[in-house]
């Protein structure tokens, strides 16, 4: 059913991703579930089309209703599909690929997969829920070059979202800018700091080596005293 004049609302930490998202792109997102972030993208003119894919048919069967209840179906396409559909993609003409509530290694592989997401002029926003620091160094590794990370804050937890783009170089990252990423490092820097003490504050009352977390923590204080 539609509802004339119903608006999508995204929590912090999907619109953090969306934020990511160019004016006048073609957008796919994967593991969409109830297809909230292509819908907001779609309504506020962000994106011209979307495609909302998931690898299973509930959460798809989700993503058309909502789609109908804010009379947006047809600007968009519905995809039964594990990752990132080549063809599909290519069909649309996507520009811009979002993966969102996954953890890092699985977001890697699904891009791993992928020859589209490494397409000239294809970006892909990914916000990892854990092993960030997995992803990033995938990304370094395989020739994504991240250009540009943000930071949310949503039901208590931290989350980082980040922009890359596939160029073929491979970068060098530390481990405290694999753990943290080094955009967001450069923007957060002093925050980390805190943090990070008080986390080896509590490992080490409680017993538990922090010797990688000291080492990161002496990079940081590092790059502020520069």
């Amino acid at each position: 059913m539609k509802e004339k004049n119903l608006k999508v609302n995204l929590d912090a930490r999907l619109l953090c991703a969306a934020s990511m998202v160019r004016k006048g792109s073609v957008v796919l997102d994967v593991g969409t579930d109830h297809a909230y972030i292509p819908l907001y993208l779609l309504q506020n003119g962000i994106s011209s089309f979307a495609a909302a894919s998931d690898i299973n048919s509930g959460p798809l069967e989700r993503a058309r209703e909502n789609a109908k209840r804010y009379a947006l179906s047809e600007k968009m396409r519905f995809l039964l599909a594990d990752g990132i559909d080549d063809g599909e993609c290519a069909r649309d003409g996507v520009s811009d690929i979002l993966i969102c509530g996954m953890g890092g290694e699985l977001i890697a592989a699904i891009i791993d997969k992928s020859e589209y997401a490494k397409k000239d002029g294809v970006r892909v926003i990914l916000q990892p829920m854990t092993m960030g620091d997995a992803l990033r160094r995938y990304l370094a590794e395989n020739g994504f070059s991240i250009l540009d990370e943000k930071l949310c804050a949503a039901g208590g937890r931290i989350y980082s979202c980040i922009l890359a783009e596939h160029t073929g170089k491979r970068e060098e990252y530390s481990d405290v800018e694999l753990m943290l990423g080094r955009i967001n490092i450069a923007k957060y820097a002093a925050k980390f700091e805190k943090k990070l003490e008080v986390k080896i504050d509590g490992m080490k009352k409680g017993g538990l080596c922090s010797s990688k977390e000291e080492l990161c923590l002496a990079e940081i204080k590092k790059l502020l005293s520069k």
